[in-house]
Parts: C-alpha cells; structure tokens; sequence
C-alpha cells in the first residue's frame, strides 16, 4: 500500500493531467452533458445567415449529417429555416432551394482536476477508509459543434448559401475551494440560471473567482 505522503505526491503530479472522479447520473447521459452540445449546436447554427433564401420552399438533405443529437441538429435548422421565412418541404422535387448540412464535431470534453489527498482504505479487514481530504477541485466540461450549411438552386445548382464551417463551444466549469462551493460558472449554468432562476453558486461567481489564487484562475 502507498503511503498517505507518496499518494499526495502522486496526486499532486496528477494536477497537470487532472485525477478521475466518478460521473453521477440516473440517466444514459447527464443533463449538463446534453446541454453543453445543443447549447453548442444553436451557438453554431446561429452564425449561418439564411436569409438569402427568403420565401423559398426548401428541402432540408439530412443524409450528409452524422452526428450525436443528430435530430435536434435536424430540427434546429428547421426552426432556422422557417424564420428565414422559408416554406419547408418533403421532397426534393418540390423544392426551390435544396439544402445540406453536415458536422465536421459535435461532442463533449471533460478536464478534471484534484488537489489534496484521496480516500485510503485501512488494511484488511477493516472496511473502513480514510476519507477524502480535497483542497482544490475543479471540473471543465466543453461542448462542440463544427457544423457545415450549403444551400443551392435546385434546378440550376448555383450556390445560394455557403456558411463555411461554423465552428462553436459552450462551457461549464464547477469550482470547490478548501471545502468552499460549490462555485459554478460557463454559458450553461447562465442559461440554466437565466431560464430557470435557480443558482448551483452560492456565492456570486465574478466576485468568488477574483479572489481565487491567479494560478488557480488559469486552470
């Protein structure tokens, strides 16, 4: 068994590659994970300008998407289309303008990291364990969406819309100083906060994060 000092060291080491911890969730994928990639999807979608399509009948080609949340992405652009003031359709024969979209990333990335000591377990047959002494703990989750727009005439074939890959990121950070948190921040737990009013932070986030240690801020 590791000493209580040399698993210190270790886990010290570990800062600059960040420890594991476990992920909770009484569903497949947690609530958080599923919004930092929609979240990143609209940041995306809502950079490709559709308005050049105006009173057009447009056919959405799905068959170029392949991708995770591969259906909110779909209905996403639908939603964008008919603000663009679009009528859609089914077919490709029935439509003035056919449009493709395809994804280049969407997912997540999640960077953790501890600074303290882990729980021990006491020799056999103690089933006891020393607990977990945490000084610093800090999870980063990134979601990601590259997504790619193309629309063109459908009986001529020129270009009407090129968005260019439309690259976007939303974050969600979760700080816990010396025992002190949880300290939340990112474009998640705004809009989770704007939409619902409700705060994981129990203190304000600007202020809690300005006194933190500058090394501490960077991470």
């Amino acid at each position: 068994m590791k000493s209580p000092v040399l698993l210190l060291a270790c886990c010290t080491l570990g800062v600059a590659g960040g420890c594991a911890t476990m992920k909770e969730s009484d569903t497949a994928r947690t609530g958080v994970e599923q919004l930092l990639i929609s979240t990143a999807v609209d940041r995306s979608l809502d950079k490709v300008d559709l308005t050049p399509l105006r009173g057009a009948q447009v056919y959405v080609e799905e068959k170029y998407l392949d991708c995770t949340d591969k259906n909110y992405v779909i209905v996403s652009l639908h939603q964008r289309v008919m603000r663009a003031g679009c009528t859609l359709v089914d077919k490709a024969d029935a439509a003035d303008v056919i449009l493709e979209v395809a994804s280049g990333a969407v997912g997540t990335d999640r960077d953790e990291l501890f600074l303290g000591i882990p729980s021990i377990p006491l020799a056999m047959p103690s089933p006891i364990s020393i607990p977990k002494m945490s000084v610093f703990d800090r999870v980063k989750a990134m979601g990601t969406a590259k997504l790619r727009v193309l629309a063109f005439d459908a009986k001529t074939r020129r270009p009407l819309v090129d968005s260019d890959a439309q690259l976007a990121r939303a974050d969600y950070r979760h700080w816990d100083l010396l025992g002190a948190g949880p300290i939340v921040s990112g474009k998640v737990s705004q809009d989770l906060t704007a939409a619902t009013g409700e705060s994981q932070s129990i203190v304000d986030v600007p202020a809690s994060i300005a006194k933190f240690p500058k090394a501490l801020r960077r991470q």
